[in-house]
This record gives C-alpha cells, sequence and structure tokens, in this order.
C-alpha cells in the first residue's frame, strides 16, 4: 500500500470511528440525550419561555450547530423533552399494573399514586408535563389532548377488566379515564404553584385517595334508565 493509500484509509477510518472511539451515530445519539436532560432540568426549573436555545446547548456542551442537526427549534426540543416524561410515565402505568399480587383494583389504585410521585419527587417533570407544555402552540396542544387520550386508553383497559371481574359495574369508561387525567394533571399543578401544605408523598396518597373513592362511587351506581339518550343513575344504597 502506497504511502498516499494508507493516509486515505487511516483518514476513512478516522472519520467512521469518530470523538474518542465513537461513531458519528454514538456521538449523536450522545449529544441528544445530553440536549434532553438539558431541556428537562432548564424548562423545569426556569420555564420553557425564559429558557433560551443558547441555555440549553451550553449546558448540554452542544454546539448550536449540532443542536440544529437534531431539532428545528426551542419548542421542537419541547416537544422532545415532553416526548420522554410521557414515555416514562407510560413505562410506571403498564408496570404497576401488571405486577404485584394485590387485586386490580389495588393496582390501579397503586398506579395513581405511583404516577403523581413520578411528577412530583423531581418537580422539573410535573412542570414540563403540566404546566409548561400548556398553550405553548397549537402543534403543542394537540400532543397534549392526544397523550390525553393515550393515558385514559390505558385506564379504560384496565377499568373494563375491573368490570369484568365484578369490581365495578358495566359501562363505557372512556369519559371517567379521560376525568381522572384531567384529575391527576390539576392535582399536580396546584402542588406546584399553590401552598397544598403536602409533601410530594403526601399528594401521592391523596390522589390515591380520591381514585378509590371514585371507584367506591361507581360501585354503588348503575344505569336504571334511559331518558332522551342520557344515562339515570339511581343510588343503589339508599
Amino acid at each position: 500500500m502506497t504511502d498516499s493509500a494508507r493516509k486515505h484509509y487511516a483518514s476513512n477510518r478516522s472519520r467512521k470511528r469518530g470523538y474518542r472511539g465513537l461513531s458519528a451515530e454514538e456521538l449523536r445519539r450522545q449529544r441528544h440525550q445530553r440536549l434532553i436532560e438539558a431541556g428537562t432540568a432548564l424548562f423545569g426549573e426556569r420555564g420553557y419561555t425564559a429558557t433560551p436555545i443558547e441555555a440549553v446547548c451550553s449546558q448540554a456542551k452542544v454546539s448550536t450547530r449540532h443542536f440544529y442537526e437534531q431539532f428545528g427549534g426551542r419548542e421542537s426540543i419541547l416537544h422532545a423533552v415532553y416526548d420522554a416524561l410521557i414515555a416514562e410515565m407510560e413505562d410506571i402505568i403498564r408496570t404497576s399494573l401488571t405486577s404485584g399480587r394485590h387485586s386490580l383494583n389495588l393496582r390501579v389504585a397503586d398506579t395513581v399514586e405511583s404516577l403523581v410521585h413520578y411528577l412530583l419527587d423531581d418537580p422539573r417533570r410535573g412542570r414540563i408535563v403540566c404546566i409548561e407544555a400548556v398553550g405553548v402552540s397549537e402543534a403543542m396542544e394537540k400532543k397534549r389532548r392526544a397523550t390525553t387520550h393515550a393515558l385514559a386508553d390505558l385506564i379504560q383497559r384496565y377499568a373494563t377488566l375491573m368490570a369484568e371481574s365484578g369490581d365495578l359495574p358495566e359501562r363505557d369508561y372512556r369519559l371517567p379515564a379521560v376525568a381522572l387525567v384531567g384529575m391527576l394533571n390539576e392535582l399536580v399543578a396546584e402542588w406546584l404553584t399553590e401552598d397544598t401544605g403536602l409533601s410530594a408523598a403526601g399528594m401521592a396518597r391523596e390522589a390515591k385517595i380520591m381514585f378509590r373513592a371514585m371507584i367506591f362511587g361507581a360501585q354503588h351506581y348503575e344505569a336504571t334508565d334511559h331518558a332522551h339518550g342520557e344515562a339515570v343513575v339511581q343510588d343503589k344504597a339508599s
């Protein structure tokens, strides 16, 4: 091999290997992860509107050139940060609902408690999901609605299983599931913005109590008649 060929071969290997023996793709993934972590920290601490792209890049130790290779702008990385947090919440839901030896009723209640813990143990998570992502743009609002429906779908699935096992009356639990997601969102926002007098653990227990009260109420009411397309309910305990 000629000297010229050796130099060309070495140059190509160096480009493929990248920095510190990492490939270009590995470096890109590392930069992406650092940017997500920086976005989570800054959006959760300073707020979305108070955090310029340069601040995210500085904290992530990533150049603005590399930032724009992966994200279209500040809202683009907010979407990515939000998606990462929601993915972790969905993992919590699936794990909590399928583990343990409790009844399904108790597992669902424990899942509600675990979700609130996740959002409040590190308040940056709760602030991004329940406050900073609100009202940013039409695209972000569509994402938030889609997230509400996705989480509600998971809850509805297990509410249906509870109905099949006799823990709940037979009915469509779509709207109650959406209401439960909304309740969690507002409880977290209230804790983050007001003095509730509760610790994060206390608020998580409060959410669990509220959910169990909803279940208890549902167990004591059932549809008995239909008038003008609306269900009429009667208190079975009366």
